[in-house]
């Protein structure tokens, strides 16, 4: 129990973050189980990618095949679906498949040292930040997907661009992980968790802003993506055509509305 409640709560923690509309419960599940399943492929693959160099061993042999893992948990199924249609619901269903990695690993690391030290710390660490780099991947997923039929250059840069973002933020955990012990390796991750959380939950805040149910656009094939030169990516309100601050709440655009 004390292995699998941190992924639950997090995951009832990120749907509930979604005000505008609901996933099917049986997608997320779904999505859940192929992020789970990932791990026989990953640990097989980072046995035999195993290196003495501990840089290519976080960023390439861990972070690279487990990032990949919960990419294709999402890419097979959810992203595919005619539900998975705006930023959030990239991040609900990227969430769902790093927290299924997560409970899997966490299980096993659970079980293997039978401790209730280890169920704890990795409840506040290796969970979490399991959740947030899907989450983080799984935002630039829902940013891509409108241009799946439109620019396929476009798609590719998106989901590179998360996919990125996620490796690194992985690989740097795993890297001080590795290479600090005791409290300060315990502050490190700590606050490696607590950054990889800070930039989920901006994604987040931007993704409720960008969605089209929001303002009022029911067509389930609207492009998500042209919101963020339309409307302010911090607080949601509608720009001012020419303005360069957000008249509510005062966040400097990095060009014009037109």
């Amino acid at each position: 129990m004390l292995a699998i409640a941190p992924a639950a709560l997090l995951l009832k923690y990120i749907l509930l973050r979604e005000k505008y509309k609901r996933e099917p419960k049986q997608l997320i599940a779904i999505t859940f189980l192929l992020g789970a399943l990932g791990i026989i492929p990953a640990t097989i693959i980072e046995l035999l990618l195993g290196s003495g160099n501990i840089l290519i061993t976080t960023f390439v042999s861990i972070a690279v095949v487990e990032e990949g893992m919960k990419y294709l948990a999402v890419r097979v199924k959810a992203y595919n679906s005619s539900s998975f249609n705006e930023a959030m619901d990239g991040i609900v269903y990227g969430v769902a498949a790093g927290l299924g990695f997560a409970t899997v690993e966490n299980i096993f690391y659970v079980l293997g040292f039978g401790t209730i030290s280890t169920a704890l710390v990795r409840a506040f660490l290796s969970v979490p930040s399991h959740a947030a780099y899907g989450g983080i991947m799984g935002f630039y997923l829902g940013m891509a997907k409108p241009f799946c039929l439109t620019s396929k250059r476009h798609e590719r840069k998106l989901i590179l661009t998360g996919l990125s973002i996620a490796i690194l933020l992985h690989g740097l955990y795993d890297t001080i992980a590795f290479t600090l012990e005791g409290f300060t390796g315990l502050v490190g991750l700590l606050l490696m968790t607590a950054f990889s959380w800070i930039i989920l939950l901006r994604l987040i805040k931007k993704a409720i802003s960008l969605s089209p149910i929001r303002w009022g656009n029911t067509d389930q094939q609207v492009v998500t993506y042209w919101t963020s030169s339309r409307f302010c990516t911090q607080c949601g309100f509608q720009r001012e055509s020419g303005s360069r601050f957000c008249v509510s709440c005062g966040q400097q655009f990095e060009k014009t509305a037109s």
